[in-house]
């Protein structure tokens, strides 16, 4: 790729240098997501999460990832199908931001009764360990990440067949390599993890992949703009090698080399300037980032923790096995399909809602994304009733409902 030299480019690494951290000027870049059809004066590319300068997953891609969802089910310790005692495992895989976020996530996840209690998340991710180490068989530490997956799979009681979605979030140190061979590394790199994945993770079907967060705040040389900006673009690369189908990352059929790919998530943001397209992606400092400027805080992680529960609760090739209840994942061409035990309406709405059932509604619980339950409870055994979160901010809630021997968690919008 080449990269286009403008003054604002040569000028922001020597001028970031002289300011504190959390005082850096803005990069002046443009989250791909807010480009549009808008040509990247730095890459020289069209913008977009997808084809076209459009954020909308082409529509066979989104099929094809809906079907493969579809198939997702409890598998036994040797991949064979077990709906009494078989796990599916989600699995992050990528560098020292990575898990420090995957822990934050699995935590608040974990805390959610929203999740599929057959669903086991394991935490792959390992500091230091970047695109370039566990796509290199080669490197010195290869075969430590990987052997490292595997004990901390076996730590978790699961197996590497059992492993049937990844969340993927990777990059390389800057350095002094330039810009554009820094993007082309990652592009070349990022595709041979995907076959790394499909060959150790032989029932893997989908694998999200997400950006680096801002690099604006960086004091080190280790991922400072206009690299951290850079991952993102080397993400939308790969994932449209596999729409325009590039065999290398091909995911379907016997010549399959690499998991279904799709966005999961873009966190770049330019600083403390939100997305216009997801206003929840921006990072402030010093709060949100370590005294690098690079690595997230603890209320860094736990704010990317709290995107990706968003995420995985309301995507839809990810939502069915993501909050389902047991082994089977039913979807269509839109949404997944689930029996209602409750209707709730106005939802969205504005605070008050309404809520009907076949059976004795027995008791509501209230949550936020976080897994935190709020300070609402009913206990009297009725089949309608109407509940007031008017003075709740706007957002979305999990609200968890119990009837006799079932119960459900649907979601609660509140505009």
């Amino acid at each position: 790729m080449k990269i286009k030299a403008t003054f604002l480019f040569l000028l922001y690494p020597l001028l970031a240098s002289l300011q504190p951290k959390c005082d850096a000027i803005s990069t002046g870049y443009i989250p791909i997501n807010d480009l549009g059809t808008e040509i990247s004066p730095l890459t020289g590319k069209m913008g977009g999460l997808y084809l076209n300068g459009s954020n909308d997953m082409p529509a066979e891609h989104l099929k094809a990832g809906l079907e493969l969802s579809s198939q997702i089910q409890c598998l036994d310790i040797s991949g064979n199908p077990d709906a009494t005692n078989g796990k599916i495992v989600w699995l992050s895989i990528g560098m020292s931001n990575c898990t420090q976020e995957t822990q934050q996530f699995i935590r608040q996840a974990n805390a959610s009764p929203s999740k599929n209690p057959k669903l086991v998340l394991v935490d792959g991710a390992q500091g230091g360990q970047t695109a370039n180490v566990i796509s290199t068989p080669t490197h010195n530490n290869y075969l430590t990440f990987w052997n490292t997956v595997n004990t901390r799979l076996a730590n978790a009681g699961v197996g590497k067949n059992q492993v049937q979605v990844i969340w993927f979030k990777e990059a390389n140190p800057a350095g002094s390599t330039p810009p554009g061979v820094h993007y082309d590394s990652l592009v070349v790199q990022f595709r041979r993890c995907m076959n790394e994945i499909k060959t150790r993770f032989p029932n893997v079907k989908l694998c999200y992949m997400a950006s680096r967060i801002s690099g604006r705040y960086a004091s080190s040389n280790l991922n400072p703009e206009p690299y951290a900006y850079l991952t993102g673009w080397a993400v939308k690369q790969t994932i449209e090698d596999q729409i325009m189908g590039l065999p290398q990352v091909a995911f379907k059929g016997s010549e399959a080399k690499s998991p279904w790919l799709s966005w999961g998530m873009y966190m770049w943001s330019d600083g403390d300037n939100p997305q216009k397209n997801n206003p929840d992606v921006f990072y402030t400092c010093p709060a949100d980032f370590q005294n690098d400027g690079t690595h997230p805080s603890t209320l860094g992680a736990q704010k990317v923790g709290a995107l990706l529960l968003k995420f995985f609760s309301n995507d839809k090739t990810a939502s069915p096995w993501f909050l389902g209840s047991g082994c089977t994942t039913t979807v269509n061409s839109a949404d997944q399909i689930i029996s209602d035990l409750v209707k709730i309406y106005p939802n969205p709405g504005n605070g008050l809602f309404n809520l009907e059932s076949d059976k004795e509604i027995e008791s509501l619980e209230l949550f936020n994304l976080y897994g935190l339950k709020l300070n609402y409870k009913i206990t009297s055994a009725v089949k309608s009733t109407q509940i007031d979160l008017s003075d709740l901010k706007k957002g979305v809630y999990l609200l968890h409902v119990k009837c006799s021997n079932s119960s459900q968690t649907k979601k609660v919008v509140i505009q």
